[in-house]
């Protein structure tokens, strides 16, 4: 099969993943999920050609058909966000078994990132399934690696925990959510010890480039697009923002991920 139809099978599938994942991540404790899509403002029911994948929204300029209030601009952008992530598995050299574990581990980090960013608040099942597969996912090699990378990889998972635990035990939980933590058990399980370990640390750097950046005076851009909640007073960005953390673990994790997948070369780390 050639690769270009290989990659965009994988991204179509990931649009409608994608468009999938939307509907659990505002729906999940509010009601099911299944049912007939329609307006958050009016409650008009969308029509079919209202669901296309990303070209709705931009056809709708993201406003609703109906009663003309804003569309999130999160439908697209989790929707490209996924095509994106899933072509880039399409195109690797994974294993087919590999290849299916790691769309839904994609999946599942999407709907972690998202969720984190609109509730401040990171669910344990989605963390717990997220550990339980990365461990799937990486067992294979740790098997062939005899008992020594066994038992690597079962201190993986709470070695990277571990900083960030630590963090949220002795701030009593003002620095960091608890909800990190479990997150950073997969991520140690998936990664590993050493380039788990840099990707902990790494979102910090990503969490202060990306804070740094929503502090500046920009209120337009605050106002229209902000996703976190506001400090006391709520007149915009402040030091006092809450800002979640689980977003930028996992764009590292990503981010580290696809190298390691790729053979690239990870910086400051003697992997490749």
């Amino acid at each position: 099969m050639p690769v270009i139809f290989l990659v965009g099978t994988f991204g179509l599938f990931g649009l409608i993943i994608g468009s999938f994942l939307n509907v659990v991540i505002l729906r999940r404790g509010a009601r099911t999920v299944g049912g007939r899509s329609g307006c958050l403002s009016c409650g008009a029911p969308l029509r079919w050609y209202d669901l296309v994948p990303v070209v709705s929204w931009i056809a709708l300029r993201g406003r609703c058909r109906a009663c003309g209030s804003r569309i999130s601009v999160q439908y697209p952008l989790v929707e490209a966000s996924t095509a994106v992530l899933f072509a880039c598995i399409g195109a690797s050299d994974l294993s087919i078994p590999m290849q299916i574990i790691s769309l839904i581990i994609i999946a599942l980090l999407i709907l972690i990132t998202v969720y984190d960013l609109r509730h401040t608040i990171i669910p344990d099942e989605w963390s717990y399934t997220f550990a339980i597969l990365a461990f799937i996912s990486a067992s294979s090699f740790a098997i062939g690696s005899g008992w020594t990378g066994i038992f690597s990889l079962i201190i993986a998972g709470p070695l990277c925990a571990l900083p960030l635990f630590a963090l949220w035990l002795i701030s009593r939980g003002r620095w960091m959510g608890l909800g990190d933590a479990k997150l950073a058990l997969g991520i140690g399980f998936l990664l590993g010890q050493g380039t788990g370990l840099f990707a902990v640390f790494f979102a910090f750097v990503i969490g202060a480039v990306i804070s740094v950046c929503f502090l500046l005076p920009y209120s337009y851009v605050r106002a229209r697009f902000g996703i976190t909640r506001l400090g006391a007073g709520g007149a915009g960005f402040t030091m006092k923002s809450e800002v979640p953390f689980g977003p930028f673990l996992i764009a590292s994790t990503l981010l580290v991920w696809l190298m390691t997948i790729y053979g690239m070369p990870i910086p400051f780390l003697n992997i490749t």
